[in-house]
């Protein structure tokens, strides 16, 4: 049984479908349970034949609305009986790990976005809860680095798949630059401090900026853009379906978020051969973009070096093109096969949490050694 918060749009909602879509192609009864269905249906698409439950509908301001959350999965799990759950982000995590108590289920947690950035009573339960955790699982060494020193020595990092996309980059031309950004629409992506820096450039219709994403800060940045006169060279246009859709519409993208638990696009981007440039915050881009090497990194939060970024950027097509010619340096990181395979072990680790302890740690130790060799290789 696979858990997370909704089936809409997402990093981790896109994670959780290819470990499920992974799981399915390699036998296993695989059904996933998420608190919310969007509308038209799943955002990322599950293989026929994995069953997809919407737990708990409510409205969010709800008073009771994280009780009947955890009574529906409760429920969930006596009914359906799995052999191990699997649950992905802060608030699920502790819905789940105390909805699975007595059941003798082994659950395995992951945090999907910055801890510190979380609300402290639910972070700090979560790490109270995670010691009943057969697996704890972080998308970054940052992210690990800040767990209690319990949790942290036996925390597992699993970045996020990524596979290279090819798509069709057109050359780089002096005067002409489409600077890209893709997120949701909301203050964590920080797409406030983009416009602005943005607004810093020399003004040229040659040189435009295209948000892609949705969320409840579109009314401000669309406010925002008109205050400072730049409709004809911002827009933000919705959501687009698939990486290369934004891939393809830019020249290079800039990730200006406050914080991130790993960020999908900076991966995309650093696999694909796209020039990025990124705030180097907590956590997630900073162990992807190598400063000078596959993109740009600046102070976090700092307006004025990421509008002296950009502005290098669009004038040097020449170190556009050099940025975007190491696309390898993540692509072997990131590839399916391996990241799959790191999933494979946290899964199949669960599947044995019901060995004697000595022998698990044992499992552990045998996992942690084959890591470590194949890292020196």
């Amino acid at each position: 049984m696979m858990i997370q918060g909704g089936f809409g749009t997402g990093g981790a909602e896109k994670i959780m479908a290819q470990v499920a879509a992974h799981r399915h192609a390699k036998g296993d009864q695989v059904n996933v349970v998420a608190m919310y269905m969007p509308e038209s249906g799943p955002f990322f698409p599950y293989p026929d034949g994995i069953p997809l439950t919407a737990l708990v509908t409510d409205a969010p301001r709800n008073k009771l609305l994280h009780l009947r959350r955890l009574m529906a999965i409760r429920h969930h799990i006596r009914q359906t009986r799995p052999d191990m759950i699997l649950s992905f982000l802060t608030k699920v995590n502790c819905l789940t790990m105390i909805a699975a108590r007595g059941t003798g289920i082994p659950v395995a947690i992951s945090e999907r976005n910055n801890a510190r950035a979380q609300s402290r009573f639910w972070a700090a339960l979560q790490n109270t809860l995670g010691r009943d955790a057969v697996s704890v699982v972080m998308q970054t060494a940052g992210g690990r680095d800040i767990l209690p020193p319990d949790l942290r020595d036996r925390a597992l990092i699993v970045p996020n798949v990524c596979a290279a996309i090819a798509f069709q980059r057109l050359p780089s031309v002096p005067g002409l630059c489409r600077f890209i950004a893709v997120g949701r629409l909301d203050a964590q992506k920080g797409f406030d401090i983009l416009i602005r820096a943005f607004a810093t450039l020399p003004a040229s219709p040659f040189t435009r900026l295209t948000i892609y994403g949705e969320g409840p800060e579109r009314s401000a940045l669309e406010r925002q853009v008109r205050v400072a006169g730049l409709e004809d060279r911002v827009s933000l246009p919705g959501l687009v379906r698939t990486p290369k859709g934004w891939l393809e519409a830019g020249d290079v993208l800039v990730v200006s978020s406050r914080f991130e638990g790993f960020s999908n696009v900076v991966a995309e981007a650093t696999c694909s051969g796209m020039p990025i440039i990124s705030f180097d915050c907590p956590f997630g881009p900073g162990e992807m973009v190598r400063d000078e090497l596959n993109g740009l990194l600046v102070p976090p939060e700092d307006e004025s070096a990421l509008g002296r970024a950009m502005a290098r950027l669009a004038s040097d097509p020449d170190l556009r093109d050099q940025l975007a010619g190491h696309a390898d340096v993540m692509a072997r990181h990131l590839h399916p096969d391996r990241v799959m395979a790191l999933w494979d072990r946290v899964i199949e680790e669960g599947m044995t949490a019901s060995m004697p302890r000595p022998r698990l740690r044992q499992i552990r130790s045998a996992s942690q050694r084959v890591t470590a060799s194949r890292t020196s290789k």
